[in-house]
């Protein structure tokens, strides 16, 4: 009779967790977190590999000089200087392609579900009205790097299909438990339209978790600093200061991710005015995060080890976060796990 109660009590605690962390249990997000520690592992490697090697394959193309950057795709005549000859080793058949609904829409480019040959993929384009030469460029480059990865914990590019430049659409696998922000969001009542970070990380009922895209991190920067909006949250300190993007900066962001799994909200939606009362504006926010004044709220549910890991790796100083290598040997120590 005691062993019953005993097992009932067990089973009931671990339900009540499940339910606390939005259908994930504490088990989940530990492997989701040790997923996106391996990405960032596999990131440096490339970076590293990619810094070593200068090869002119590598290099990306950009529009011809006479072509002006900002000029709308609706303008046929500046897509003169886009070479997509990089891209032909990827290039289906538009026929097999069919698209459907729309998952997920921003201020230049959507993403639709759709069909090719049979198989549920996901479709990534750019809106013709709003993008200029500049962003279709920048999405040819990013359909490149993701033709780069071959890992599986990294989103897959199927194909791209075109009949002109401006019509460009990158054709990738289908993730159908959509990302994990809005996982974290379902036990969360308020919702944030800047969510960039913990959208990257899409989950599958069967593939498990994937890194998905990979736009050109300068853009990213210059958008940030311009409209003061964006990801900036999940930036360490000195991008946001001098645009110069290195692995510490990779750690500062897993660290940020990982404050996610605890409050199940945005970095620093918790920050308040202590004059008004009322949340903090984003470029206030910047300049706390620009000078080390700011760091995220942890969850007190959150294992203490999980918890000492996400502030080692979101502390200002670049120097003295751990490295991935050092992150995979602690959470090796607390888990079962072989990276």
């Amino acid at each position: 009779m005691l062993r019953g109660r005993e097992h009932s009590h067990r089973a009931l605690q671990a339900t009540a967790a499940e339910n606390a962390t939005g259908g994930l249990s504490p088990t989940a997000l530990i492997a989701i977190a040790l997923v996106v520690l391996i990405l960032i592992c596999c990131w440096c490697c490339y970076r590293r590999r990619r810094h070593r090697t200068s090869s002119p394959a590598l290099d990306v193309y950009a529009p011809a000089p006479t072509a002006n950057a900002s000029t709308p795709l609706t303008d046929s005549s500046s897509l003169i200087g886009l070479n997509l000859d990089e891209l032909r080793r990827w290039r289906i058949n538009e026929s097999d392609l069919v698209g459907s609904r729309t998952l997920a829409s921003g201020a230049y480019g959507q993403v639709s579900l759709g069909s090719f040959c049979g198989t549920t993929v996901a479709i990534k384009s750019s809106l013709r009205k709003k993008a200029t030469v500049a962003d279709l460029q920048c999405f040819i480059d990013e359909i490149k790097l993701t033709a780069r990865f071959e890992s599986p914990y990294i989103i897959k590019l199927i194909g791209v299909a075109w009949s002109n430049p401006s019509d460009l659409q990158c054709v990738l696998e289908y993730m159908d438990m959509g990302d994990l922000r809005n996982h974290l969001s379902q036990t969360t009542p308020e919702t944030y339209p800047w969510t960039e970070k913990s959208k990257n990380v899409l989950l599958d009922s069967k593939k498990g978790t994937k890194l998905s895209d990979f736009g050109v991190s300068r853009e990213d920067t210059q958008e940030t600093m311009t409209v003061g909006v964006g990801t900036y949250r999940w930036m360490a300190p000195e991008i946001l200061r001098e645009g110069h993007y290195t692995v510490a900066a990779d750690i500062y962001s897993f660290g940020m991710i990982l404050t996610e799994f605890g409050s199940h909200m945005i970095p620093y939606s918790d920050m308040k005015n202590p004059k008004t009362g009322k949340a903090l504006v984003d470029t206030a926010l910047i300049g706390l995060v620009l000078n080390g004044e700011i760091r995220p709220t942890l969850s007190g549910d959150m294992p203490e080890w999980v918890r000492a890991m996400a502030m080692q790796c979101a502390v200002p100083d670049p120097t003295e976060r751990p490295t991935a290598y050092e992150l995979s040997t602690i959470v090796r120590k607390h888990t079962a796990v072989i990276i």
